[in-house]
């Protein structure tokens, strides 16, 4: 129950257009939700502009996301955004749950969480997801710790935010890492894991492309993009199989786009076959020092060849050229993904944060 009779839950439309009246709402509510990454996060990482977001909203083809908004004597002070996927046996929905730091502890955010449940379940899913961030400089060294199924790491017990997701009924299905390499990364070291990448690939080629996939590779990566949901650890959480098309391709890269982060590319292709065996993506913003590492796969059957390795000192060696400012990158990995994290500890990746993927099935 919320303990401000205030406090009132209503939808945010996105608009059509930006800085008109009809806008308020949503350009209000971008400004609160920079405040709360600005907070948490101590520097403007995850801090967008209204056109960013609202190109990100208006990608609604294979996803759809409803905002509702915490309204407080006429100010927004939190949200929930519920992510449907939109294939057609989805069981799943998404709840990102957020509230300012001032006004915690009062039952709004229980109150945004149990809207979005209630969405979930009039669209028929009943496997939920939620997350909440933990920066590295929060963890603790000691104290009690709650675990996931899978992987070495675990969340303080005591934060506020799992004490939150625990006594709503959801377990903590997953832990993903997040890591931050310093760029550009040492001559010496990528040479050497170079070296060490070639030795092992032969048979393989590097191929690469910045903000649109060339049509000629546009199924064949499509195809590799779907494994995204089969070939990656998933231990103790819910997931969609996801249906990847060229035209799938083409509207989440003109999302980025959008966003002003389009996507830098680089897979492997085995020469002989023309198969594509491995991909990575880098999400480069138009400004600032800091990218994003997206997906990285090596599909199954061409694993234990260092193509994960060559498809990566590829695409950072792209990187270079194209955004020279660009000295942080950002990259996210399941706890459990044993391979993959050696990979990102041999570039010399240092932790960031870690991510709880909380799980709840609903009736």
């Amino acid at each position: 129950m919320v303990d401000d009779g205030d406090v009132s839950i209503v939808r945010v439309p996105l608009p059509e257009r930006l800085g008109t009246p009809e806008s308020a709402a949503f350009e209000e509510l971008v400004s609160v939700m920079n405040g709360i990454a600005y907070e948490l996060w101590g520097n403007d990482d995850f801090v967008y502009t209204a056109e960013a977001e609202q190109a990100s909203f208006r990608a609604q083809e294979f996803h759809e996301k409803l905002i509702f908004a915490a309204v407080l004597d006429g100010a927004i002070v939190g949200r929930v955004v519920v992510d449907f996927p939109l294939e057609e046996d989805a069981i799943t929905a998404t709840l990102l749950v957020d509230v300012a730091p001032a006004i915690r502890g009062r039952g709004i955010g229980a109150a945004l969480l149990a809207k979005g449940e209630e969405l979930a379940a009039d669209g028929g899913r009943t496997a939920l997801s939620a997350y909440t961030e933990h920066p590295v400089g929060s963890l603790p060294d000691g104290g009690d710790v709650v675990r996931a199924a899978a992987g070495p790491s675990g969340l303080p017990a005591d934060a506020p935010e799992v004490r939150f997701a625990l006594s709503h009924g959801y377990r903590l299905g997953q832990i993903e890492r997040s890591s931050q390499l310093t760029l550009p990364l040492p001559s010496a070291t990528a040479d050497a894991l170079l070296a060490d990448a070639v030795a092992h690939s032969g048979g393989y080629r590097t191929i690469s492309w910045w903000r649109r996939t060339p049509d000629e590779f546009a199924e064949a990566f499509a195809a590799l993009k779907e494994r995204m949901t089969t070939d990656v650890p998933q231990a103790g959480i819910a997931l969609d199989d996801e249906a990847w098309t060229p035209e799938r391709v083409r509207q989440h890269e003109d999302e980025l786009s959008g966003r002003g982060e389009p996507l830098l590319v680089t897979v492997a292709q085995h020469i002989q076959s023309g198969e594509l065996a491995a991909y990575t993506e880098i999400a480069v913003p138009d400004d600032g020092d800091k990218a994003e590492q997206y997906d990285t796969l090596v599909a199954a059957a061409h694993r234990g060849r260092r193509l994960g390795t060559l498809v990566k000192l590829e695409n950072l060696r792209r990187l270079g050229g194209l955004a020279p400012r660009i000295h942080r990158l950002l990259t996210w990995n399941a706890d459990e993904n044993t391979p993959m994290l050696a990979v990102n500890d041999a570039f010399g990746f240092r932790p960031h944060a870690l991510t709880g993927n909380w799980q709840k099935t609903l009736p």
